[in-house]
């Protein structure tokens, strides 16, 4: 694991506060994911929180995973980080609020699908863009037909186009549309609600909600992260794609 902190972490007043600081986009890296998944590990042991806040330096909330880390001999180590931090997400008992203010992407897209709260800065734009890199999104594909119906998960998923905040507030994505200088203090006034409320019944309440999602996220996720590294890792587009990405060319596929 990197010595940098790419994940700053602080506990206040019964709030664990997350800030991604890997300038000057914070591209998801397997480093930055597993500091992540360690200071997770550590909010989940403690009773007495209330709620995570995620926030994030720089232009971007997060321009999405390394697409270096995509190339076939590294994708195994990559989908392990992924998939250990978004399962200790979907473990949480505690709200995620998430403060968004530029653009969030790819896997940043999919990290803001793990929020219970997602907050949006007016000049925020959202995207799964994986598909035009030829790969697919493992989280995007599991969690989006849940929270915007198949048709639009569709369309995400596989146009790979960006939205804007008040689209995403449409969907039903983003709970508040707000300027981004307002953002950390409407992120505030949140958590102050949660603050007030009793941490046993804060937790009852989550994870009754999750729970009551049909279908395990867990299992669900096992046979998306299956499909891609048995069956997309295995085929010559995502080296293609990776290859286009960095010659800055349009991929030319061989569907195969």
């Amino acid at each position: 694991m990197s010595d940098t902190t790419l994940v700053e972490y602080r506990v206040e007043n019964n709030v664990a506060y997350l800030h991604l600081n890997n300038p000057p986009v914070n591209i998801m890296s397997a480093a930055l994911m597993d500091q992540m998944s360690g200071i997770l590990e550590t909010v989940a042991a403690d009773r007495d929180l209330k709620a995570v806040a995620i926030t994030a330096a720089g232009k971007a909330f997060c321009a999405g995973a390394d697409v270096g880390e995509h190339r076939p001999e590294q994708a195994p180590e990559m989908i392990a980080s992924f998939g250990r931090l978004f399962r200790l997400f979907d473990a949480l008992d505690i709200p995620v609020v998430m403060a968004v203010g530029g653009a969030a992407m790819g896997a940043g897209f999919e990290l803001i699908l793990m929020a219970d709260v997602l907050l949006a800065g007016d000049r925020a734009k959202f995207g799964q863009p994986e598909i035009r890199l030829g790969f697919f999104a493992p989280v995007g594909v599991v969690v989006l037909p849940e929270l915007v119906g198949r048709a639009k998960a569709m369309e995400i998923t596989c146009t790979g186009r960006v939205y804007t905040a008040s689209e995403m507030k449409e969907l039903g994505l983003v709970s508040r549309v707000v300027p981004t200088d307002d953002l950390e203090n409407t992120m505030e006034t949140y958590l102050d609600d949660f603050r007030s409320a009793s941490p046993l019944v804060l937790r009852l309440n989550t994870r009754t909600l999750k729970d009551s999602i049909c279908g395990s996220f867990a299992e669900k996720l096992t046979v998306a992260e299956t499909v891609f590294l048995e069956k997309l890792m295995t085929s010559e587009d995502p080296v293609v794609g990776i290859e286009a990405f960095y010659n800055k060319c349009a991929p030319e596929w061989r569907n195969a």
